[in-house]
């Protein structure tokens, strides 16, 4: 993939079963492409990732997925396209998309929750949700409703419904499934902003970015967790009285041009 002058620059395209990474220059030319898949693909009932974690089988609506295997299968299709590429340059930006609402509980310095301990990898609130997942019907049907009551303006965006993949309903069950876990969470977020996060220097992968510099993608802050430019996310008040439990998603913040973590905080 020669061509003086022109730049390089890198696709992942992190899907439900597998990544695929894209060289491709500012042409629009592409140079070279391959796919990983994930190791343990998706967790589901049923599935032999499932038996081997669980002592109880997964109920039917759960789809969970395992962080690492986002970062290993990347990084073995980079090097694929990379080593099928005839590369006579650096790669000049990355650009990342991600199934949505894929969701995860992390910590401050940007670990993942269920990699942090081994404890948690038996705990299903702590694993990343996949967009699937569809376990938070009665979060999003709560959610629906109050804002009805509410009047909330932000619902009309929405199609005067919250989905049951979304955000926020996902983040709900696990405080009302797994207190402990809602807990141990210090940010949750999708996973697109986890890769993104790890990739610039996240300080549980070596690096010095803390939560503090954790940038959102205002797509899917958008389109998943009902955030504004203009507005932010749902006000304080609509967010403690969704939960049923003493804990609700009280910490969150955005600004002009980031929307920033949330998390599950006791009231």
């Amino acid at each position: 993939m020669s061509g003086q002058g022109s730049d390089l620059f890198l696709g992942l395209d992190f899907g439900t079963d597998s990544v695929r990474a894209l060289l491709v220059d500012d042409r629009g030319r592409i140079g070279a492409t391959a796919v990983a898949p994930y190791e343990h693909g998706q967790i589901t009932v049923g599935s032999a990732i499932a038996q081997e974690l669980f002592v109880d089988p997964l109920p039917r609506a759960f789809a969970l997925q395992d962080p690492s295997d986002w970062l290993a299968s990347a990084a073995i299709a980079v090097r694929t396209a990379a080593g099928s590429a005839d590369l006579d340059r650096q790669v000049s930006g990355v650009g990342i998309d991600f199934t949505s609402c894929t969701m995860l509980p992390a910590l401050r310095d940007g670990a993942a929750l269920v990699g942090a301990d081994a404890a948690y990898r038996r705990r299903l609130h702590a694993w990343p949700k996949l967009w699937k997942h569809h376990g938070a019907a009665a979060q999003a049907v709560r959610m629906t409703e109050l804002a009805e009551r509410r009047s909330e303006p932000w619902l009309a965006h929405y199609g005067g419904g919250v989905g049951l993949e979304w955000l926020f309903p996902k983040i709900l069950e696990a405080i009302e499934e797994d207190p402990e876990v809602a807990t141990a969470a210090e940010v949750w977020l999708e996973a697109g902003d986890w890769v993104v996060w790890q990739l610039v220097g996240a300080a549980s992968f070596g690096g010095d970015s803390g939560v503090e510099a954790l940038v959102r993608s205002t797509c899917q802050a958008g389109y998943k967790a009902l955030w504004s430019r203009e507005a932010g996310f749902p006000s304080r008040e609509f967010r403690q009285a969704t939960s049923r439990s003493r804990r609700s998603i009280t910490n969150v913040s955005s600004s002009a041009s980031s929307a920033g973590s949330s998390g599950a905080t006791e009231r």
